[in-house]
Order: structure tokens, then C-alpha cells, then sequence
């Protein structure tokens, strides 16, 4: 089976994808650019590839520009799968293969639908989102968000993920095991929150640094992300919030020990299409509490950990019912661990296969 993906760049959990689906198929991968200015992905071109990999250009990534080489690419393929539908070279694809009438599927991370837009952009968006004899979603909400832009009732879910089978923890580590990690890192606090993302208004961190200004001084909050932002500090300042931790960028490895350190996560972002470190922190046996602007935690997170943005009291409550209770807390992780098993990039894969058979 010949397939086609059409995407708009190597990100390092899709190429992981891409590697493993080409174990099952004769994959090609088209992608529109090598670079983005924004993001710094770790991606070494020299790596086996299981799959044909094409870039379209290797400048930075504009979404804005049209590469009309991408015509020449789509035909030949028992599959074509367009997963990169907002660039103008996604959408320039699109319009091709409905206009020639060929099939395609296609691919989301998610999605949030826009209620106040106007009717010209709800148009567009259902003339280029409908018309696909198949739809990968990894969520509840993307299956609504399709429907109202137009998608069949032909919606297949997939898990979406970045991590590999290899990647989830065995089993939860025990109080003395993160007590040691702690230690190696120079955590001095007896109980450690942990938070990842960069340092934008969108991922919520102020709303967390207002949570801290009563919590408990042995509990040490650790935001990973690179370098904050003068607002994040002035709220530091302001609240003396000595227990908070402004952690530079780590690679994988080293943010591997920060998860094993923790005893939970904490996600307070205002929106995420998905948000890829709620599986990751699951993957570590953590309990984990985010917003209901949160894709991946509306859908793998229970009900009971999910809060609303801009909500530092109700926050801080399921906080401290984590903290306080070890038991609980430990089920948690247990319930985290055994869900995200089936949420890996190997599930990801077996998802589209029995979507093609």
C-alpha cells in the first residue's frame, strides 16, 4: 500500500510516527519545510528513516507561501493523507485533489471551533475541511469540531501521541526513588510541582504563581521552559514566591529526571489544540491537573482533575487534595499510567492501519 502524508514540518513525535507506520507500508512523506523560526525540534536529518522523506524547500517554514511544486507530488498513491491544512500549500493541495476529484483523507491534532467567526470564514473553512472519504481525530472535541466544518460521518480516532511504547515508566516510583532524583538535581523542597511550556501568556504559569502565594513553602513549584518573561518575575517578586523555580530549556533526557522528581503536574494553560506534556507527564506515573482549554487533558485526564482557566482558588484546591493525600495521589498516578499504555505512537499507527484495511 502506497501512502502519501503531506505535512508541514519534521517534528521529532512525527517523524517517530512516520518511522513506525513505514515498518507497515510504502510511506512517502512530502513536507513543506525543513525549519521553523519559532521552534527548535532536534531533529537529526541524518537519522534512518523508514519512510521517503521530501522537503518542498529548507527555508523557514511560511505558512503564507505558496510552493506549487506540491502538485507535481500527489498523484501515484493509493492513500494521500493532508494533515497540514492551514498553510496555503496545504490548502493550494486540497483544491487540487477536489478538483481532479481524487480521494484523500485527513489528518487533525485537534481542533477548537470558532463560533463568532464570520459566515464567509465558516464557508471557506467547511469547503476545504469537508469532502475527505476519511478523518483521523484524537479526540471528543476535534470529532465536533469536524462535524461543524464539514466533515463525513467517516471519523476514525486515533491516539495522539509523542511517546514510543519504551517510553512509558514500568510503574509508578516511590516516594524514596524521587526522593534520591531530587536530590540529584538540588531540590531541596520536601514536595515538588512540575510545569512545562514556554513562558506565554497562552500556557497560564501566572495563574499557577498565584496559586503558590499561600501554598506551602516545602512545596517546590518547577516551571520548565526557558528563560520567563519580566511579568512572570515581577509576580515572583511580588508574592515572594521563594519556592518557585525558573528552570532553562532541558533536553529530553534531562526533563526525564524532572518528571521522575515530581509528585504532580500542573497545566494551566488558557488553550491547547492538544498539549503533548500531559501524556508525557503521564508516561511517569504523575497525577496531573489541568484546564478545560486543555485537548489532551479534557481527554485523558479524569473529569476530577480538570479546572477552569483564570481559576487560582479552584486550582489550589485540587493542589492541595493531591499534596495532602499520598494515597490518592497514588492512584491517580497508577490510573494515568495504565491509560496512557494505549496511547503511544505504536497504538497511532495500529489506529490508521485498521482505518485503511
Amino acid at each position: 500500500m502506497k501512502i502519501l502524508f503531506l505535512t508541514n514540518l519534521p517534528t521529532p513525535y512525527r517523524v517517530d510516527f512516520y518511522n513506525e507506520l513505514g515498518k507497515h507500508v510504502n510511506l512517502t512523506v512530502l513536507v513543506e519545510s525543513k525549519r521553523s523560526s519559532s521552534l527548535c525540534f532536534n531533529y537529526n536529518d541524518d537519522k534512518d528513516l523508514a519512510f521517503e522523506l521530501i522537503y518542498l524547500n529548507d527555508q523557514q517554514l511560511d505558512e503564507k507561501r505558496i510552493n506549487w511544486n506540491v502538485l507535481k507530488m500527489l498523484d501515484g498513491y493509493d492513500k494521500v493523507v493532508i494533515s497540514a491544512y492551514h498553510t496555503y500549500t496545504g490548502l493550494l493541495a486540497l483544491l487540487y485533489l477536489k478538483l481532479k476529484g481524487l480521494p484523500y483523507w485527513f489528518e487533525t491534532d485537534g481542533g477548537m471551533i470558532s463560533y463568532n467567526e464570520s459566515f464567509i470564514a465558516r464557508y471557506v473553512k467547511r469547503f476545504f475541511i469537508g469532502g475527505a472519504i476519511g478523518y483521523f481525530s484524537p479526540s471528543t472535541g476535534s470529532d465536533e469540531y469536524l462535524n461543524y466544518y464539514g466533515a463525513s460521518d467517516s471519523i476514525y480516532r486515533y491516539p495522539f501521541s509523542s511517546l514510543k511504547d519504551e517510553d512509558v515508566i514500568e510503574c509508578v516510583l516511590m516516594p524514596s526513588e524521587k526522593k534520591t532524583i531530587r536530590k540529584k538535581l538540588g531540590i531541596k523542597e520536601e514536595k515538588m510541582i512540575l510545569a512545562v511550556g514556554q513562558f506565554i501568556h497562552r500556557k497560564g504559569f501566572d495563574v499557577l504563581l498565584k496559586t503558590a502565594e499561600h501554598m506551602d513553602e516545602n512545596i517546590g513549584i518547577y516551571i520548565v521552559g526557558g528563560t520567563p518573561t519580566d511579568d512572570y518575575l515581577d509576580i515572583q517578586e511580588k508574592l515572594r514566591l521563594t519556592q518557585v523555580h525558573f528552570e532553562g530549556f532541558k533536553t529530553k533526557e534531562e526533563l526525564s529526571d524532572y518528571f521522575k522528581a515530581a509528585d504532580l503536574f500542573v497545566h494551566p494553560t488558557r488553550e491547547d489544540i492538544w498539549g503533548l506534556v500531559v501524556n508525557e507527564a503521564m508516561a511517569f506515573g504523575l497525577p496531573v491537573i489541568t484546564t478545560n482549554k486543555c485537548v489532551a487533558g479534557v481527554e485523558l485526564v479524569d473529569k476530577e482533575w480538570i479546572v477552569n482557566t483564570e481559576s487560582p482558588d479552584q486550582l489550589k484546591i485540587k493542589i492541595e487534595a493531591l499534596m495532602q493525600d499520598e494515597m490518592l495521589s497514588l492512584n491517580v498516578s497508577k490510573r494515568n499510567l495504565q491509560k496512557i499504555r494505549e496511547h503511544t505512537i505504536e497504538y497511532m499507527v495500529k489506529a490508521h492501519l485498521v482505518a485503511w484495511s
